[in-house]
């Protein structure tokens, strides 16, 4: 399990470990400068000619400590210095004092230092950065990303915000990340996974005591975790007990979104799978795949009765017929999973309910809060939060770092790839949720596993086929393999 934490409590526990436990900051800093020289030396085994660009605080003296271990391992060093050199105390003095004894000096930045320069190192800005980079520095940072020369950053890529993945400004772009004490969330979402790269962590031999007193903002569980908490299916099993859902959406011309709902449902273990959509559509569905029991809006009373789980939303539209649908559902006092218009039509008149799930991406997101979509993104922890406390129940934020929140506990998924955006996934994910949630699951876990049953079966695809190659169809069926993973019990 990887727990991740807000800049705040990073720092609260670098004072604990300081102040408490007697442990100097320059040691830390020794510590943090030598796991990035290893972790250099590892993805860059010939690097030979290093640019190590500092700024003028403590992420700056983890740049001169690192050149110093640089020139010790046979490196030959330069150190750019932004920011003025009479600015720079402390720990970080103390460092860079240390790198001119072995006469490493720095000097202003300019173009020429990068025309040896094999590996980049970023030591600009650490955690604490708060307002955009502009300036000078954004002209250095955008000389540095016009480069091919690889980047290794030190803690967080400089420019980006540790707390929301979103850039301040501009930001170095790297093809490597050593972070350090914590996992900031800015780094696994939003823009933060294409800024930072690779990401390789240390504690710096910090104890557990030393993180007690903070909580996660958010944790991130193995798909295996997940899996787990799934029922076992008994040889007694029967299709009545592995779980009867009703899914209601496929309007007119989306028949399709019903479609793909449905397989994930019958994919991931679900024993009944029955659809309320238009009269035209039901003869099709059932023979595309025959598995389906499907009904017109005359039987919902009937069909919902026998469900355990309601999923509403894909390809549901917004006309008459889909406001009557969505009406009579949420009278009915079963668990509810809402996607797409559903989620629009709720925004229209909103109401809190404890029972259900709610999967809204960005935009959707920001229509329920009444924000735009660039609101949410930019603090995408806050959004969930918001939206929580707005409409209840369990809150999955879609997008890239996934968030499911109950008020109480949030997890972030890291897995999933760019090849994922294309219409139809979130129709898969809203499926497989609801299938989870009739198997017994309660509301939270099955959302955690629905979300990250998808997001691996989407990695998995893009790894057998590429990116481009990866359609929802397929990805419904892939998730049937990877719950194969789940305990059997032995």
């Amino acid at each position: 399990m990887m727990q991740l934490y807000t800049t705040d409590s990073t720092q609260a526990i670098e004072r604990f470990a300081i102040d408490k436990q007697n442990i100097p900051g320059l040691l830390l800093m020794k510590r943090a400068a030598y796991f990035s020289y290893q972790t250099l030396r590892q993805c860059y085994p010939d690097a030979q000619h290093l640019l190590i660009v500092c700024g003028t605080g403590n992420n700056g003296g983890d740049g001169f400590a690192l050149a110093q271990y640089a020139h010790i391992g046979g490196c030959e060093v330069s150190i750019a210095l932004l920011g003025a050199q009479d600015k720079i105390k402390g720990d970080a003095s103390t460092c860079l004092q240390e790198c001119l004894a072995l006469g490493l000096s720095p000097e202003p930045f300019n173009a020429t230092l990068l025309e040896n320069a094999d590996t980049i190192v970023d030591a600009v800005f650490g955690t604490g950065l708060n307002q955009p980079v502009t300036g000078e520095y954004a002209k250095v940072f955008e000389t540095l990303n016009d480069t091919h020369t690889p980047i290794l950053a030190l803690d967080i890529p400089s420019g980006l915000q540790a707390d929301t993945g979103n850039i301040l400004g501009t930001a170095i772009r790297a093809s490597h990340t050593c972070t350090f004490i914590t996992h900031k969330p800015g780094l696994y979402t939003y823009l933060g996974p294409e800024t930072a790269g690779k990401i390789h962590y240390s504690p710096l031999f910090l104890s557990q005591s030393s993180y007690n007193r903070q909580a996660a903002v958010a944790e991130n569980h193995p798909l295996k975790h997940w899996l787990n908490q799934l029922p076992q299916m008994h040889p007694s099993s029967h299709k009545g007990s592995r779980g009867t859902l009703l899914l209601i959406g496929g309007n007119l011309h989306m028949m399709g979104a019903i479609q793909l709902a449905s397989l994930a449902a019958l994919t991931t273990g679900a024993g009944l799978v029955k659809i309320i959509t238009q009269p035209d559509h039901v003869t099709a569905l059932t023979q595309s795949q025959p598995e389906l029991m499907t009904y017109t809006q005359a039987e919902f009373e009937q069909q919902a009765d026998s469900a355990k789980v309601i999923g509403i939303g894909p390809g549901l539209d917004q006309d008459a017929w889909a406001i009557d649908r969505f009406n009579e559902t949420l009278l009915k006092n079963l668990p509810k999973v809402l996607d797409a218009d559903a989620l629009n039509l709720l925004a229209q008149h909103p109401q809190k309910q404890a029972n259900w799930i709610l999967t809204p991406h960005p935009g959707e997101a920001g229509r329920l809060l009444g924000i735009s979509t660039e609101a949410v993104q930019s603090n995408r922890i806050e959004a969930i939060k918001k939206l929580h406390q707005k409409y209840g129940g369990v809150i999955v934020l879609k997008g890239n770092g996934t968030l499911v929140y109950d008020g109480n506990q949030m997890e972030l998924c890291t897995a999933g790839n760019a090849g994922m955006a294309v219409g139809g996934m979130g129709d898969v994910l809203t499926g497989a949720i609801t299938s989870l949630v009739a198997q017994g699951m309660d509301l939270y876990a099955a959302a955690c596993l629905g979300v990250s049953l998808h997001a691996h079966s989407g990695d998995t695809l893009a790894n057998q086929k590429s990116q481009a190659g990866v359609i929802p169809s397929d990805l419904a069926l892939v998730m049937s393999q990877l719950l194969s993973y789940a305990s059997n019990g032995d």
